[in-house]
């Protein structure tokens, strides 16, 4: 396993959504298999994991009883798979849904000490060649290492999946069905709290995406769980996106179908923009999705590329300071209201103190004032030999 942390690992959404309930023995043999999948794949191979990988009480004759138990449960095991709406992740009312076993087969090497496995090649579409689906998400596999229930492995791929966004909100109905939890198990939601959502809050607190989440309720009941967490930088809220698959698989990431992303292509092929008017939308749409000003972030993203409606805030914000101070026409004494030295608000934004080491800082400091004073009202004049930030009164 030395190896293996560094590595980053990828599931399909679908399969991130799919319901289905691992015991933790199956988890691990889960994220053991996972952990050997290489981006480059095209098929399958079968595995072998020492036992030491699996099992960690091995008092006994329990591990090889443990093992055998598994390998039994694995011949049966099932994912639930329901195509989404597209665009989102509403269920359907009647879904069209497959059931496919996960494993093609998983056996005890008595003359190894482990098991040889393999994923069956119905699942190879939700685990293999994911850059031509464009909807998968990625994790690194360090920090899946940390995760103990399965549960809580469950509930972080379906945070990390809205990882540039910071927030989802789940039914309870949706959650249990995703986590394969029967009606009869943790009938109180007082107890699915505490069983199932405050233990994955303190085991996924320990990974790169902790969260808290509120209740909310209709009535009595509570209805839905809003997921909180701090949002990760994804490739496409960097300051400039390199690669084709980069910018792609950033989209994908917040739910850009395929299709949409091939329009953009074209539009970034025939230069009606650069890669980096991607990143700034998708900052602007996350920073009014978190405001909750829209509901479906990945529509949002694809109206204002192929629109390209913000294209001309976009162009004012790459303009050199220089070229801006020079549109700027110098105001009276009297209009000034709120008055910043530049030099300061650049030491803020480079040294943030602890309250907004949180927040997710602009990629450059131009598009900081772009994004917090310019878009304010602010103006920069130049006083004194220096540059300072001004608002109109």
């Amino acid at each position: 396993m030395d190896a293996i942390p560094e590595k980053r690992v990828a599931q399909h959404n679908a399969l991130i959504n799919a319901r289905f309930s691992f015991v933790p023995l199956q988890m691990r043999l889960f994220v053991a298999l996972l952990s050997r999948i290489d981006f480059e794949d095209v098929d399958f191979k079968e595995h072998f994991i020492p036992l030491e990988e699996l099992v960690f009480d091995r008092r006994g004759g329990s591990a090889y009883e443990q093992v055998d138990e598994m390998c039994k449960g694995l011949a049966s095991f099932t994912l639930y798979i329901e195509e989404l709406e597209e665009n989102t992740r509403k269920r359907r009312r009647k879904p069209s849904y497959t059931y496919i076993p996960l494993m093609a087969e998983a056996g005890y090497r008595a003359d190894l000490g482990g098991v040889s496995a393999s994923f069956n090649p119905k699942i190879m579409p939700y685990l293999l060649q994911l850059r031509e689906s464009g909807n998968f998400t990625i994790a690194d596999m360090q920090q899946v290492l940390k995760l103990k229930s399965p549960q809580s492995l469950r509930i972080y791929w379906l945070l990390k999946e809205y990882a540039g966004f910071g927030r989802r909100t789940i039914s309870v109905e949706d959650l249990r069905f995703v986590l394969g939890i029967e009606e009869h198990e943790y009938p109180r939601f007082s107890n699915f709290k505490a069983r199932v959502l405050d233990k994955a809050q303190s085991e996924i607190g320990e990974t790169d995406i902790p969260f808290t989440y509120e209740l909310e309720r209709e009535g009595k009941t509570v209805a839905r769980i809003k997921f909180l967490f701090q949002q990760l930088a994804a490739s496409a809220t960097k300051k400039t996106l390199p690669g084709a698959l980069e910018w792609a698989e950033a989209l994908a990431q917040v739910g850009v179908s395929q299709r949409s992303i091939t329009a953009i292509a074209r539009q970034l092929e025939n230069e009606e923009y650069d890669v980096g008017y991607i990143a700034f939308v998708v900052r602007i749409v996350e920073a009014q999705f978190r405001k909750g000003k829209i509901k479906k972030p990945a529509g949002a993203i694809y109206k204002a590329l192929v629109e390209k409606y913000l294209l001309e805030d976009y162009q004012l914000a790459k303009k050199p300071k220089s070229t801006l101070k020079k549109a700027i026409a110098p105001l009276t004494n009297q209009q000034q209201s709120v008055v910043f030295k530049l030099s300061e608000v650049r030491t803020m934004y480079e040294n943030p103190g602890p309250y907004a080491q949180h927040l997710k800082p602009a990629a450059t400091f131009e598009e900081h004032l772009q994004q917090v004073y310019l878009k304010d009202g602010f103006v920069i004049e130049q006083r004194g030999g220096e540059d300072w930030l001004v608002k109109v009164s």
